[in-house]
């Protein structure tokens, strides 16, 4: 056998010819035209059944197939849809959270007492942009609502433009002219004509326009207090003995056990023990001026905490809601929260009226113990503050 470079016809598979040209294997027999060596043929003259080609094997799929050794991996899901997945859920809970705070908040709208009595909007009681409502504080314990003066008188406004609220206390026993009565102390209005002749009072007194108001009973304060967690104060060894009394006297009325304080100082004080403190006004603790002053510590640690997160305000909230009588529709609470908030949780400022220096104790001719001021003055202060955001300064003679 040899191989002819001249007749090298590489015809199908074959690469080997002999020397008349023919197809032959590598040992020099004869093959078809598939290569097979016709001495391979059977006894009937068929070729042998063919195995596939190395060539075939190497086109068909090569399947790997994990080890003994290897644990199944399930396939991931892509991370981008898994993030996708997350936002959603995050988004529906706080969608869900903010439904269940709005329906708590028009619960609670339904557990005040409403006074429809002055049919005026809050809505309509701006000037520029600034709602204003008063606050009182009533002791209804012997006689109800019938000549009940207001032992805590404050005027609170809402500016939504610098997310404020400013509250400023009026002192009880300030000299006023009252419609109607003549000169008196300001608390004296409400026992005479209720919240309607406050208001009259106040307006006409100090140049404002306030149409709306809130009462709550100093008996639920407790519960108002204790909503927050209460209140930190400092006493006196004189305020420690007064607030012990009303405390006495307090829980002797409900029939519970007595909360005395134990101590002068620095203390943390329940609801009873803040809400008798901020009463207190005699056996050397300064009168009516120092005790503005201790309803003004109590309030602002109240409102402080109270719009510290939304949990607090809610909890103070239910603790205030149910025991109050306001003139202020649904409508006006939802108007006034929403402006309030629109911003942000607003920041929370107080200040007492008339400012120390310029007030002095009278007394009439009756022998009744007044707080003497100038009106103009006073009424001066208070737009500034409210208004015009400038914080009250001593006028100078």
């Amino acid at each position: 056998m040899s191989r002819d470079s001249k007749n090298n016809r590489k015809n199908g598979k074959n690469k080997y010819y002999d020397q008349y040209g023919q197809p032959v294997d590598e040992y020099g027999r004869p093959v078809d035209r598939n290569g097979i060596p016709y001495a391979e043929y059977d006894e009937n003259g068929n070729p042998p059944k063919q195995r596939p080609s190395a060539q075939r094997r190497q086109e068909r799929p090569q399947i790997k197939r994990p080890n003994g050794n290897q644990a199944k991996k399930a396939p991931q899901k892509p991370k981008k849809t898994r993030r996708i997945s997350i936002v959603r859920v995050i988004l529906i809970a706080l969608v869900a959270v903010l439904a269940l705070v709005v329906l708590d908040i028009s619960f609670l709208l339904t557990r005040y007492t409403y006074d429809d009595t002055n049919e005026s909007s809050l809505s309509a009681n701006t000037e520029d942009g600034i709602m204003t409502l008063a606050l009182f504080g009533v002791d209804t314990r012997d006689n109800g609502d019938s000549g009940t003066r207001a032992d805590a008188i404050m005027i609170m406004s809402v500016d939504p433009a610098r997310s404020s609220i400013k509250l400023v206390s009026l002192m009880r026993d300030s000299y006023v002219e009252v419609p109607g009565y003549g000169k008196t102390k300001l608390c004296h209005a409400y026992g005479y004509g209720g919240p309607q002749l406050m208001l009259q009072t106040l307006n006409e007194t100090f140049d404002m326009n306030i149409t709306e108001y809130m009462t709550v009973d100093f008996a639920q304060m407790a519960s108002i207090i204790d909503a927050v967690g209460g209140v930190t104060v400092t006493l006196t060894e004189d305020e420690l003995a007064e607030t012990n009394k009303f405390i006495d006297e307090y829980c002797w009325e409900n029939n519970m056990p007595t909360q005395r304080i134990e101590a002068a100082g620095e203390q943390q004080l329940n609801g009873i023990q803040a809400m008798t403190y901020g009463r207190i006004r005699k056996g050397n603790t300064g009168g009516d001026w120092q005790r503005t002053e201790r309803q003004s510590i109590v309030l602002n640690q109240v409102f402080s905490k109270a719009t510290g997160n939304p949990v607090t305000l809610l909890r103070f909230l239910h603790g205030l809601m149910p025991n109050i009588t306001s003139s202020m529709s649904k409508t006006d609470f939802w108007y006034m929260g929403l402006r309030t908030v629109v911003h942000g949780m607003p920041s929370m400022d107080h200040i007492r009226l008339p400012l120390e220096g310029e007030w002095q104790y009278g007394t009439t001719s009756d022998g009744m113990s007044v707080i003497q001021f100038n009106d103009n003055v006073l009424a001066q202060h208070l737009h500034n503050y409210i208004f015009d955001d400038i914080t009250p300064q001593a006028i100078e003679d």
